[in-house]
């Protein structure tokens, strides 16, 4: 049994730096170290670390540097604005807007919200917006908004012995009406789809 520690923004342990130093501080402190190894990991969250602007990659060879185990990654893409001025791309943005979940923002300096309405209202426009909402990782443009695919696909490449993958679009219900499933049948194929591109991905 593996307890896997999943960073995500505006969590306690946001980012994986924030999971290596927790790893290296509190658990290394109490003086468990072999249990630490067996029992406890990382859950790797590919739509999180895309948000804080992480280099995936990079981020997989530190915690595998560091001896910190990789328990699970999940598969998922987030929503990115390469432009915020962009009056019909924030148009398309606010279609995701829905009171359910909550949707961090971040910018590359690590600017954040913890969700789209205070993003519309404080963040500044001149740099892109990457927001937590899992979305179809087979897609990698959704009209005028695009999503974090090219970061998922280059974490796939750079995973190395993590076995346990798990596609993670967990969203169907609340996308907005021109991607949400009409029925039970367009719901399987939406995920048949996802699962197709993971195994060409990984070929």
């Amino acid at each position: 049994m593996r307890v896997c520690l999943e960073p995500e923004p505006e969590c306690a342990i946001e980012s994986t730096a924030d999971a290596l130093a927790f790893f290296a501080g509190p658990l290394a402190r109490a003086g468990t170290r072999d249990l630490v190894a067996r029992h406890l990991g990382v859950c790797f969250d590919t739509c999180h670390q895309a948000v804080m602007f992480e280099d995936l990659p990079s981020s997989l060879e530190a915690l595998a540097r560091a001896g910190v185990v990789v328990g699970k990654m999940q598969l998922s893409s987030a929503l990115e604005l390469p432009d915020p001025r962009n009056a019909e791309a924030r148009a398309a943005l606010m279609a995701y807007d829905e009171p359910r979940y909550l949707h961090q923002v971040r910018t590359p300096d690590r600017q954040g919200t913890p969700d789209l309405p205070e993003a519309f209202a404080d963040l500044p426009a001149d740099r892109p917006w990457r927001v937590h909402f899992h979305v179809p990782i087979d897609r990698q443009i959704l009209g005028r908004v695009q999503t974090t695919r090219r970061e998922l696909e280059t974490a796939l490449a750079a995973r190395g012995g993590v076995r346990a993958l798990e596609v993670e679009t967990y969203t169907w219900s609340v996308l907005p009406l021109a991607d949400r499933p009409r029925d039970a049948q367009s719901l399987a194929d939406g995920i048949a789809r996802e699962l197709s591109w993971v195994r060409g991905a990984m070929k």
